[in-house]
């Protein structure tokens, strides 16, 4: 017989008939009715050229050519059930790496905990960060070099699962003697300063420039860095001042060199979210990542 031609299902109804040799105690194991499983019967008949069950006195009878051909048909689609099984994903036992997309601040804030939360539960679980811009970060994704994305992508292009995992917003850091910090900064103490920013390429916060330019402060950007980690030694020897989210300004808060105070520009909202490609949705390891991080995000204080 010509094996392109087999349904599948056939097979299915033959160990269903081969169990309960019965065609309705049969059908009412598979949800189906009895002629639709008779006709089933036929259709297999005609394939492998074998009446395979004949009539008795309670059902059916198989023939020697069914009851020999039952258990290698029992054993192949329990191999091909198992196959389309989706593995569990056990942390204590798995031995996995994860790439996440993340910027520099959450690299601070967010993987260490992450790393102490998830290292006791997963100790064969390691990662690797990195910065890509939107395009690269996105084509990464699509072909499954990266497992996540985590940031303020607001530009990301549509077409991947998206979760909100927290909302935050900007604050002003500066040196600790620097006199615009020595009492409320207000808008007009905030245009007399010179500014350090970072211009954190492939994110959202490219806002900040776009304000400051607005503000008519782009002549008072003393120095531009690629990321925020670098900003509070900058602004800490020196006049300048810098905006970064609050996250940031939370891990700093105390630093002796440095102030953190609330911005008073009225700038948008920082909306940080995790991104994963639909082809890893379903898979068991990244559900249990994803579920993972968001839970150290929900446990950490931003402000």
């Amino acid at each position: 017989m010509n094996m392109n031609d087999l349904d599948l299902n056939l097979l299915v109804i033959f160990r269903a008939v081969m169990r309960q040799r019965n065609i309705s105690r049969a059908a009412a194991d598979l949800g189906q009715s009895q002629p639709t499983v008779s006709n089933a019967l036929a259709r297999l008949r005609r394939q492998l050229d074998d009446p395979l069950f004949v009539r008795a006195p309670r059902g059916v009878a198989p023939t020697p050519y069914a009851v020999g051909i039952a258990p290698k048909i029992d054993a192949a689609l329990d191999l091909l059930a198992d196959s389309l099984t989706r593995s569990a994903f056990d942390p204590a036992t798995a031995r996995r790496d994860f790439s996440i997309i993340m910027t520099d601040i959450a690299e601070a804030v967010i993987l260490p905990q992450a790393l102490q939360s998830i290292g006791a539960e997963a100790p064969g679980v390691h990662f690797r960060t990195l910065q890509l811009p939107s395009v690269a970060a996105a084509a990464a994704l699509r072909r499954g070099d990266i497992d996540l994305a985590i940031g303020y992508l607001p530009e990301f292009e549509a077409g991947f699962y998206q979760q909100t995992v927290f909302e935050t917003d900007y604050v002003v850091i500066g040196a600790a003697d620097n006199p615009l910090l020595a009492r409320r900064l207000t808008t007009a103490r905030f245009a007399q300063a010179r500014h350090a920013l970072a211009e954190a390429a492939g994110t959202g916060h490219h806002v900040v420039e776009r304000l400051l330019k607005r503000q008519g402060l782009d002549s008072q950007i003393a120095a531009r860095v690629p990321r925020f980690l670098s900003l509070p030694l900058i602004v800490a020897a020196s006049d300048l001042l810098a905006t970064v989210p609050r996250p940031l300004g939370t891990l700093l808060a105390g630093t002796a060199a440095l102030r953190v105070v609330d911005h008073p520009l009225d700038l948008p909202p920082v909306d940080i979210r995790m991104l994963w490609h639909e082809r890893v949705h379903q898979d068991p390891a990244s559900q249990w990542l994803r579920r993972r991080l968001a839970g150290v995000f929900a446990r950490t204080v931003w402000k």
